[in-house]
């Protein structure tokens, strides 16, 4: 191993991630691409009974959504 590799390795700010990627999985988050791949396109009309275009189309509405923050409450 590289001296740039062991010190990154070792750091606080390495750590940091990986806490954060932990915490993540924890707190139910989850990682997904921006755009659903067409594999995903296909399930989600498959479960929701609607159209490939539909099916894309809620996901990207979904993705695209930032959970209400500039709606009033």
């Amino acid at each position: 191993m590289g001296r740039m590799n062991r010190e990154i390795a070792g750091s606080r700010h390495l750590q940091r991630a990986l806490d954060a990627v932990s915490a993540m999985g924890v707190s139910g988050v989850v990682v997904v691409p921006e755009l659903p791949n067409p594999c995903m396109i296909d399930a989600g009309a498959r479960a929701g009974d609607v159209s490939k275009e539909t099916a894309a189309r809620i996901y990207r509405a979904m993705i695209d959504d930032d959970g209400g923050a500039d709606r009033p409450a």
